[in-house]
């Protein structure tokens, strides 16, 4: 079975581009990419003209983290979608080309009509290689290839990683559709605020009305 894309957009990861200059889809590979995590959000709907997002660079330390009202900043503000196959080279023999899985992305802001482009980013699993393909050129993804696909015999750290990313998609499911289960668990929560950034804690109880953990 195929894997089913989550809907929201905090805690994954996203690719961005912020240009002074006219940007053309010909060069889309030249552009200056940026990639990152979203953290936290001003609201659940990411069209709001006024959105915000906490968001981290890779290429910077968590505590250089900001909020950015990304519909104001950014030309090109994606995030992922889910897994898919796609061809690249073989990180240990680059003379010969494999299958490899990789997250596409979707868009959240997009004002240089990169939707009705051809050739869109993807970002291949383990080390965050950013490609340029064309649709036709993916695979799906299916969700018990975790599992059985040699490939991942092959690249242990490759299918730890598609693995970390699957188990994150089902506890955020959880997490948000029947939190009841989860009352006495440890978890992990996100400080969008001062020098921790991460903390550990107990859910105590679920109020259905609210909707509030306590933790």
């Amino acid at each position: 079975m195929a894997f089913k894309c989550r809907e929201e957009i905090v805690g994954k990861r996203f690719l961005s581009v912020k240009s002074q200059a006219k940007l053309k889809l010909a060069k889309i590979s030249e552009w200056e990419w940026r990639s990152g995590v979203v953290r936290a959000v001003s609201s659940r709907d990411s069209s709001r003209s006024d959105l915000s997002a906490l968001i981290e660079f890779d290429d910077s330390d968590w505590q250089q983290r900001e909020w950015i009202r990304i519909h104001s900043v950014f030309q090109v503000f994606l995030v992922e979608q889910t897994v898919v196959w796609s061809e690249r080279l073989d990180p240990e023999n680059k003379s010969t080309s494999l299958e490899w899985p990789a997250l596409n992305f979707r868009s959240i802001v997009d004002k240089v009509g990169l939707s009705s482009n051809k050739r869109r980013p993807i970002e291949f699993f383990d080390d965050h290689l950013l490609a340029f393909v064309e649709d036709k050129n993916l695979g799906c993804y299916q969700e018990t290839e975790v599992l059985s696909n040699p490939l991942f015999e092959a690249y242990p750290s490759l299918g730890q990683a598609v693995k970390t990313w699957l188990d994150y998609q089902d506890g955020q499911k959880i997490l948000l559709t029947t939190p009841t289960v989860l009352v006495g668990y440890r978890l992990e929560v996100y400080r969008a605020e001062g020098t921790t950034q991460w903390y550990t804690a107990v859910i105590q109880s679920y109020n259905h009305t609210t909707k509030v953990k306590q933790l």
